[in-house]
């Protein structure tokens, strides 16, 4: 199997993950938004055992940002790496941060009903109001 590299944009981390992505895809919700400082985020969700922290892992800052999610991101940076989901056994592995492309693309638009008012999607993938049920 594959093990694609990500990292952060200073360097002082750098992760590891089996390209094993169970789904993709372009979340809009509010908090990936406020995170990203942008539209949201391509994310890809991967068991929790196929992903590791090669370097930096006392760089790593974690944020609780819901009963459901911890953001994970780089305190020397700010770099938002991937949220983990105790609660499923996941991470969500941002794909922004990954250094080489993952084979599963993005699947699906997820959190719809709070995406930006002023962003318009415009491909065809299908598009979900929360996030879809696996």
């Amino acid at each position: 199997m594959t093990t694609l590299v990500g990292s952060c944009v200073c360097g002082e981390i750098t992760f590891g993950v089996e390209d094993r992505f169970v789904y993709a895809g372009y979340c809009h919700c509010s908090l990936c938004r406020k995170s990203s400082g942008a539209t949201g985020t391509a994310v890809g969700g991967v068991p929790r055992e196929y992903f590791t922290i090669i370097k930096g892992d006392q760089h790593v800052k974690r944020f609780h940002r819901s009963k459901d999610t911890i953001s994970c991101f780089c305190g020397a940076c700010g770099s938002t790496l991937f949220g983990e989901k105790p609660s499923l056994n996941m991470v969500h592995v941002r794909y922004g941060a990954l250094n080489t492309s993952p084979s599963l693309l993005p699947q699906a638009h997820m959190h719809v009903a709070s995406k930006a008012a002023w962003y318009e999607i415009t491909d065809s993938l299908p598009q979900f109001d929360a996030f879809p049920s696996q």
